[in-house]
This record gives structure tokens, sequence and C-alpha cells, in this order.
């Protein structure tokens, strides 16, 4: 397993990216994107993604972000059909639209249909916050998977949420999950590196758990992605998640789920804090709470409690000075990407 630095890991990103189709300015864009889910530790979202972003632009024509159309625009609100423009491209400058909007307004909201894989979602609203506001992303994406509470049926995305707030000093806090007790990319992960998945992940229609991951993929009548809260407390996940798709799917204009089609919609939403107090107050309530709920004892075998957002940054730095781990499978992979586009390897 090749532990690759984050800077050489970029360019071979950006070079691979662009190669296979996506213009400099977009391709840097999504390869800064892919190597930051890497470096936070969310390798389900990282460059294991590029060989199969490559492989969906054979024969086909880029599509531009330029190219969206913007269906409804109001000094707070915007709804965008990307016309299938690549999603982490769109995803990022619509965070700027709706940040302008807020601006001007106190709030703007984005609501963005038909685009590619947009990402790691928590990437975002990050975005926002380090700009004065709150930011928060909803949507209705993913691949149909995740199990209604009392069922194994495939009925839903994993529908996943993430939202971030300015602190006084340092990264913002941020939150990023899904509403499914993995994403689905976790899982691929554990295919690649050969490991079981854990009980409570997956499970078949008799309820048992199912711990091989080969059958995410490979048994989809049989196998399905328990909600957030699991066999026990699955309804909070299952609710919000179809309480996402009710506002999601429809303000956004993607559609909810349906017959097995995601509707694959993304609403981008930023607030002003100065509309609503000075910022250096908002600040000292972020740190209060912080300093109060961290300040708790930890349990044996916990080191510490974390805020939101703080596990990421812990793991960005310690993978800034010893490299990123990539599985020996998706350095394969993305040798076999490099070598069909003519595109060398670095050494590791």
């Amino acid at each position: 397993m090749p532990a690759v630095k984050h800077d050489v890991l970029n360019e071979l990103g950006f070079a691979l990216l662009n190669k296979g189709g996506i213009p400099e300015g977009h391709a840097h864009i999504v390869a800064d994107h892919l190597v930051t889910s890497n470096l936070k530790g969310h390798d389900s979202h990282g460059v294991a993604r590029i060989p199969d972003y490559v492989s969906r632009m054979k024969g086909t024509q880029y599509v531009r972000w330029e190219d969206h159309t913007v269906l409804r625009d109001t000094p707070t609100i915007a709804t965008i059909d990307g016309g299938g423009c690549n999603g982490i491209v769109a995803s990022t400058l619509a965070v700027d639209i709706a940040v302008a909007k807020a601006r001007a307004s106190s709030i703007g909201i984005v609501g963005l249909h038909n685009t590619t894989h947009v990402g790691r979602l928590g990437d975002f609203p990050v975005r926002i916050a380090d700009q004065g506001m709150v930011g928060m992303v909803l949507t209705n994406v993913g691949g149909v998977f995740m199990s209604p509470f009392g069922s194994a049926d495939r009925r839903l995305p994993p529908n996943p949420l993430a939202m971030a707030v300015p602190r006084r000093d340092g990264p913002p806090l941020m939150l990023d999950m899904t509403l499914s007790a993995v994403a689905g990319g976790k899982i691929q992960q554990k295919k690649a590196r050969n490991e079981p998945l854990p009980e409570g992940w997956l499970i078949d229609h008799e309820g048992r758990a199912v711990t091989d991951a080969v059958r995410f993929s490979g048994d989809a009548d049989e196998v399905g992605m328990l909600p957030l809260g699991g066999m026990q407390l699955g309804h909070k996940g299952h609710g919000l998640s179809m309480m996402m798709e009710a506002i999601v799917g429809p303000l956004s204009l993607a559609g909810v789920t349906r017959d097995g089609k995601a509707g694959n919609g993304v609403l981008f939403i930023a607030l002003d804090i100065e509309s609503f107090t000075d910022m250096d107050t908002y600040k000292e309530e972020v740190e209060g709470l912080v300093e109060w709920v961290t300040s708790a004892r930890p349990l044996p075998g916990f080191q510490r409690l974390y805020a939101p957002g703080e596990i990421e940054e812990e793991t960005t730095r310690k993978r800034m000075a010893e490299g990123i781990d990539i599985p020996d499978s998706t350095w394969a992979e993305l040798t076999r990407t490099a070598e069909e586009l003519n595109v060398p390897v670095p050494a590791v």
C-alpha cells in the first residue's frame, strides 16, 4: 500500500482528469476536491473515484458549467439545471452564487440538479463558513441502496447532509454525514482493502447481518443498507431521509426518489451571520459550546472528545506529513488509467 504525498497525488489526479476530457480549470477544481477528501480521511470520496470518472467520460462530450440553465432566479434563491455538467465543479460554483445572494439579502439558497457525482459534501459548507456565514447542504443524491426501517428492499439514496459554521480560531465546525449507516463508498473501500464489513451496515431479507462487501454490489436484490440508527433506531434515519426527499427533491426541481431512480438534487444554503448578530458575539457563543462539550470526561478507551470537523483536521495534519495511504488495488486502477491516457505515473 503506497503512501503518496498529497501534492504528487494532486498532480497525478489533475493529469488524469485533464487527459480524460475535463478542461484545465475544471480539472484543477476536481483534483483539489478529491485529494482534499483523501487528506481528511474520506478515502471513499477521494482519488479512488478517478478511474470511474474517466471511464464515464469516454465517448462523450464534456458538459461545461457555462452551459447550465437558470430556471428561477430571485434576490434570495436560484434553481439551476446543470445539463449534465460535472457535479463537483457545479457545486463549487453554486456555493459562490448562494454566498453572493446571502451577502446581498441575508439568505441565499441554490437548488441544483442534473449533474454528475457531486463528490464529498463536507467541502461545500466549509466554503460558505469561510465567508463568515452558516453553510448548509441538503441532498437526495446517491445510488438507491438504503432500506427503509423494517425492510431490506432498497428504496432510498444515502441522502447526505453537511453543515459548517465559522469559529474564532481555526477551521470551521463541520458536520458531514449520510442518513444511511455509512456511505456506499465506504463499502467499496473495505472491498478494495479486502476487509470484512462490520455488522450493522448491511442486512438480508431475514434481517441477518451481511459482512461480505462483494454482496453490496453483486446481490442488490437480496441485500440492503440499514438506515442511520440501524436495527434499533433506524426509524430516525429512515424518517430524516424521507423528509430530505420531500424538501430537496421538489425544491431543487430534481424530483423525489422513486422506482429505483434517485432524484439527485442539492440545496446549498448560506445564512449571513451578521444579519442576525455581530460576528464576535457569534464566535464567542460557538467557542463556549465547543469548550463546554469537549471538556466532558472521556470514557475508558477514549483519548479526548472532538467537536465536529476536528477529526478531519487532525487526519489532514497527519497525512500532510506522512502521505496518503492508497490501497494497492486503487493504485493499480490509477496506474491502468494513466497507461490508457499516456500519463506518467510517479514513483512511490
